[in-house]
């Protein structure tokens, strides 16, 4: 069939065994004589012979080009590419990397009767760029030994130097002598007051930026893994997500009323304190995380959120902790911090 299609293209293009018309070196042509049929016939259209040539050899070019898109397509696992690959960002170090400022941080083990698994992770956007992790966790016993007191911050990066707001918040929140019915605006004013203290050096007089800035969420719970009161209060958009009896809780879902890249913030925002108690039983699970980890969250409802619900009905390796915060997930290129609280004493394996 080939050979016939090529034959056929030769032809059809004029160029026969005698070589081609009016080109150089070629013979003289034979004397001709001309047949002309009246009232039209085969004669009078192309020769059956030209025409096969030219369908057999578009059949050939069609076969080739169906061909080389099964090839592809194959090579391909079955789909078809729909353009180029994407090309993988760089991770830069911004001057350097250090352990006392890490782009993962991990932790796990027992308060009292309390079991903690916690988290942060640079976030992609952060790593393109070679700037920090500005998320922050703490987790301690109260000096009587009674509570657990964890602390989740998100410096806000519209503000410099915010790693250092949220880092200096959750130290303080964790360092005052909190329970349940503490004045939470008397906390949060102590906590605001430190992180303008302690960041004011890093804001010059008559800078542009705003000044050091972060949200944060407070827990206070039983330390002997018993029924009982726990609390928790938060300025800003980092969730709480309290799960009992397999559902999900967001202790502090948003209101509506602000945009969604707005948030209130420490210092300034103290009018914005929300709090919430809840009946604290062996078998729950509280979290505090950054919004980069509790927008995937949904409010309890999301997918990632009902395969947590299961997956974390008892605190998870160290390592498998780790692979469920850091999801691969388009658009979701923020800092993620979680810190995690269990009710009871619980198997604390870390490997």
């Amino acid at each position: 069939m080939i050979r016939a299609a090529l034959a056929g293209l030769v032809l059809a293009a004029g160029i026969g065994p005698a070589g081609l018309p009016g080109r150089p070196g070629a013979p003289s042509p034979e004397p001709t004589v001309t047949v002309t049929v009246q009232g039209g016939g085969w004669a009078a259209s192309p020769p059956w012979w030209i025409l096969s040539g030219v369908v057999g050899a578009g059949a050939v070019l069609l076969g080739w080009f169906v061909l080389s898109r099964r090839t592809r397509a194959a090579a391909a696992g079955g789909r078809a590419p729909l353009g180029p690959p994407p090309q993988p960002l760089p991770v830069l170090l911004a001057g350097g990397a250090d352990s006392r400022a890490p782009g993962v941080a991990l932790d796990g083990g027992m308060l009292a009767q309390t079991t903690v698994r916690a988290v942060s992770i640079r976030g992609r956007r952060h790593r393109y760029r070679g700037e920090p992790l500005q998320d922050a966790y703490a987790v301690r016993l109260s000096a009587d030994g009674r509570w657990v007191i964890a602390a989740v911050a998100d410096g806000l990066g519209s503000t410099s130097h915010a790693e250092h707001a949220a880092a200096v918040a959750v130290r303080a929140a964790t360092n005052l002598a909190l329970t349940p019915d503490h004045g939470w605006h008397a906390a949060f004013a102590a906590v605001a007051g430190e992180v303008m203290r302690v960041t004011a050096r890093f804001h010059a007089a008559g800078s542009a930026s705003d000044p050091p800035a972060t949200t944060l969420t407070i827990a206070v719970v039983p330390a002997d893994g018993g029924r009982g009161v726990a609390a928790c209060a938060a300025i800003g958009d980092s969730p709480a997500l309290w799960l009992h009896g397999g559902t999900w809780t967001e202790l502090f879902p948003p209101d509506g009323q602000r945009p969604a890249n707005v948030t209130s913030a420490l210092p300034d925002d103290l009018g914005e304190l929300r709090e919430r108690q809840i009946d604290w039983q062996p078998g729950d699970v509280l979290v505090l995380c950054s919004d980069g980890f509790g927008t995937a969250m949904g409010g309890g409802g999301s997918l990632l959120a009902q395969q947590l619900a299961t997956s974390w009905c008892s605190p998870p390796e160290l390592r498998s902790f780790l692979h469920d915060v850091d999801f691969q997930l388009s658009t979701y290129d923020d800092d993620r911090t979680v810190l995690a609280l269990w009710a009871g004493r619980h198997d604390t394996a870390v490997m």
